[in-house]
């Protein structure tokens, strides 16, 4: 096991780069080799300390420079997040908190209220409310009304342009009925 030059995190070998501090690793091979000026004198070995176990590293409030890290100040990128437990229980108060079957059947017995049902749905869509699958079901129920209004639109105009054509060729070959029909 080596240690990291620059945090001090041991490091298992063959590995390249620090698990803490995301520095490169360097060997013994890799350092050069430079002849001391002065004889070496003899210094007895200071014994290790031990290892700690791996404690949570301290974050900077703030992020590292663009442009490098300031020399002395280590800097640990925080560890790569992992997806949260679907299973885990939401906080109170949670905006991905589903609604409840009562809250559906209020919002329901709103929707039946003309005009209400507009005003509501706009607010809602737009973030008057705090739940997720409010403002969700607002913004897929103002979709459908908008595409109902239109299809009703189409509808109507075909339809009325067929009945006009029905109306004027029985008119055509009745001659008789136009005294019953009131004049446009």
């Amino acid at each position: 096991m080596a240690f990291c030059s620059f945090c001090g995190t041991q490091v298992p070998d063959g590995i390249k780069f620090c698990t803490a501090c995301g520095k490169p690793m360097v060997s013994k091979a890799d350092r050069p080799i430079t002849q001391p000026t002065q004889p070496v004198q003899p210094v007895q070995p200071t014994p290790q300390p031990a290892p700690q176990p791996m404690q949570q590293p301290v974050y900077p409030q703030q992020p590292p420079p663009a442009y490098g890290i300031p020399q002395g100040q280590p800097y640990a990128a925080p560890p790569y997040s992992t997806a949260a437990d679907p299973n885990a229980p939401l906080p109170p108060g949670s905006k991905y908190e589903p609604v409840t079957t009562g809250g559906f059947i209020g919002i329901m017995l709103l929707m039946l209220i003309p005009i209400v049902n507009i005003i509501l749905l706009l607010v809602w869509a737009c973030g008057g409310c705090r739940k997720v699958n409010q403002a969700n079901f607002a913004r897929a129920m103002l979709i459908l009304l908008l595409i109902g209004i239109i299809l009703g639109a189409v509808v109507t105009f075909v339809f009325q342009s067929l009945w006009k054509e029905t109306i004027d060729s029985l008119l055509q070959d009745y001659g008789g009925l136009k005294d019953l029909i009131p004049a446009e």
